[in-house]
């Protein structure tokens, strides 16, 4: 259930009305004046301060986006015989009432749930589960994508490679379907190599049942997703279906050989070709079966609920009359007053099997604090600072920082300036430490902004310098597309 609550809120979302977290009442003020931008070129330093990579968007028509990425060669001086110059990223839309659905890619997330899935994903440059870069926008429809993906943004990635996306959607009344083809050229990592870097052990567990070392980690795959509303718009079930040269490999093994096995020898899990879901809305309450399958045999059925109560919000197993006594464990979202979620917390029952008792134990993983004006001011991860935010006195953010669990002293850092109230320009930066203490700025990012006419929420560089923002009550109580 958590996965498919996930937020996808940014602080890119909202800098353009009144920054991360800002009030509604200096948002109201700054809308009207807003002068819209969009990136027009990034550039890109290594670690001893060179400028190694520029970056150049163009938008030559309103379906049309570009960004020309040209690197400087090993001789480390521009305009020379060994620059190069790639298409980073090219979006063509169409003209559409309805983006793309974007639910999360069923065969990226299958690879995901296993760890040395999730590490050959890493080497690629995929994060969360998504390969596709291009921005939603307001009356357009993403129609195909292509991109260029290296090391620019992922250190220790190994392959760099080219895909395209093609993307076609179709209505049936209260019926969508979504088909999106990927093709991927030039991935050369097989699952051999992220085994040997994986390094593992598995005692008890017979690996020699599942064999397929020199198979590329991805190829050509078509995603299917199938959604059926009710008359509020609201998913009603949810097919999503895999179709890849894996796809008869999963068929194969997990109808034979131990799921865990198949998990790590194929860096993907049994459930990755198809998963269902349906949804029942009651009151304050959402349920949803999830129907997995192995391969495209069905395995197994789950139940769990969303619940609303006074001041959180609570997912737990089993169905809405289950309840308070719904099994031995459960999260919670607790949120403030003013309807902010403040912590996400792994919660067991005490001895009366009853959630919101005294005998409750209760861990918080992650807690949102906010400042007077109801602005993120700190994440923290368990007892440790991850991520704090600084605020102009507009209350536009400023400042994003990164923390990591041994130091007071960010390694990240994300700073914004605006023109007209929307962003001019970005820059992150990326420090490492020094064995004898202190930190020292490494690889920096800048990010330049141009005017618009459009406005776009969320702006896109194609990678992401902020943290995602905390869940709200709306996104863990609805199942919408993920935009």
């Amino acid at each position: 259930m958590t996965a498919s609550l996930r937020y996808t809120l940014t602080c890119l979302a909202v800098l353009q009305v009144s920054g991360c977290g800002g009030s509604s009442s200096s948002s109201s003020s700054s809308v009207s004046s807003t002068i819209n931008s969009v990136p027009s070129s990034a550039e890109f330093y290594n670690d001893d301060g060179a400028l190694v990579s520029r970056m150049q968007f163009e938008y030559p028509d309103e379906l049309t986006i570009n960004a020309e990425l040209h690197s400087v060669g090993e001789d480390m001086l521009w305009d020379t015989e060994d620059d190069t110059s790639l298409p980073y990223l090219e979006c063509l839309y169409m003209s559409a009432p309805i983006p793309l659905l974007r639910y999360p890619d069923q065969y990226f997330r299958g690879m995901n749930g296993s760890p040395a899935g999730a590490l050959g994903l890493a080497f690629l440059g995929i994060e969360n589960n998504e390969l596709i870069k291009c921005p939603v926008r307001s009356g357009r429809r993403l129609q195909q994508e292509s991109g260029y993906v290296s090391d620019l943004f992922m250190s220790g990635q190994f392959d760099s490679y080219s895909y395209l996306a093609n993307a076609e959607l179709e209505h049936f009344g209260g019926t969508a379907t979504e088909t999106i083809s990927y093709e991927i050229v030039g991935v050369d990592t097989t699952v051999a190599d992220v085994l040997e870097r994986a390094e593992f052990e598995v005692f008890g567990v017979d690996l020699e049942a599942v064999d397929e070392p020199e198979l590329l980690i991805i190829g050509d795959h078509t995603q299917i997703t199938t959604v059926l509303y009710d008359a509020e718009q609201r998913p009603l079930s949810i097919d999503l279906v895999a179709e890849s040269p894996w796809t008869t490999l999963l068929d194969e093994y997990c109808m034979d050989v131990d799921p865990i096995v198949v998990d790590i020898k194929l860096l993907r899990g049994c459930s990755s070709a198809r998963e269902t879901r349906s949804y029942r809305y009651i009151d304050d309450s959402v349920e949803q079966d999830l129907q997995r399958y192995d391969g495209s045999n069905p395995s197994d059925i789950s139940t769990s609920t969303v619940t609303r109560l006074a001041s959180s919000v609570i997912v737990h197993s089993g169905t809405v009359d289950d309840g308070p006594t719904s099994g031995a464990g459960y999260t919670s979202y607790p949120f403030n007053e003013s309807g902010k979620v403040t912590a996400q917390a792994s919660n067991s029952y005490g001895f009366d099997e009853v959630w919101g008792t005294e005998d409750d134990l209760g861990i918080s993983f992650y807690t949102y604090h906010y400042d007077d004006k109801g602005r993120l001011s700190e994440v923290r991860f368990g007892t440790s600072k991850d991520q704090a935010y600084a605020y102009y006195p507009d209350g536009k953010l400023k400042q994003v920082d990164l923390f990591d669990s041994l130091s007071e002293v960010p390694f990240h850092r994300t700073l914004v300036s605006y023109r007209g109230g929307s962003p001019a320009k970005i820059t992150v930066q990326r420090r490492f430490e020094y064995p004898d203490g202190g930190y020292v700025l490494k690889k920096r990012i800048v990010i330049d902004f141009a005017i618009s006419e459009e406005s776009w929420l969320p702006m896109f560089p194609p990678f992401s310098p902020f943290p995602g923002m905390p869940p709200n009550i709306d996104d863990l109580m609805q199942f919408q597309p993920i935009r």
